[in-house]
């Protein structure tokens, strides 16, 4: 299930200035995200706006679009919300482009059962997971920043 073609109305975001998002991965911490492999992708919300948008007060291209804010939630009760990712067919490839053929693309990972088969970092310690839709076809999400929560229950739409 995916929604979000919206403007966002994230509670987290708007409750607290001193919210502290991470930006890379040290070693505890790609251990416990490692413990998460193998989860099955039961929503997704990928935002038409963006984090960094508002805070600086500009608008993106939608059909230019290359970064994404996007939360994803896990079947065990976790969701994480990322910032300012990139999302590759190929590690080596060019980043997916445009706010409706992300929306595609995500959607279709999430209808064909997507689970998060990989936790990895990149050259600068920042975060990638690894998705697989029921293709098998991986898709690489290289995030900025983000943030790990609890979720007792699934967002509207």
């Amino acid at each position: 299930m995916m929604s979000g073609a919206g403007k966002r109305q994230r509670s987290a975001r708007k409750e607290s200035s001193e919210i502290l998002l991470m930006t890379t991965v040290d070693d505890d911490t790609y251990g416990e995200l490692s413990e998460l492999v193998g989860q099955r992708v039961v929503h997704a919300v990928l935002w038409e706006d963006s984090l960094s948008d508002a805070l600086t007060g500009t608008t993106t291209d939608l059909a230019i679009q290359a970064l994404f804010d996007l939360d994803i939630y896990l079947e065990d009760g976790l969701y994480f919300e990322l910032y300012g990712v990139a999302c590759f067919d190929d590690p080596d490839g060019e980043p997916w482009q445009g706010y409706a053929g992300a929306q595609a693309r995500v959607a279709a990972l999430i209808g064909g059962q997507a689970h998060l088969v990989e936790v990895a970092v990149d050259e600068e310690d920042g975060l990638v997971l690894v998705l697989a839709g029921g293709n098998g076809a991986p898709a690489f999400l290289a995030v900025g920043a983000w943030l790990a929560e609890e979720w007792d229950e699934l967002p509207e739409g």
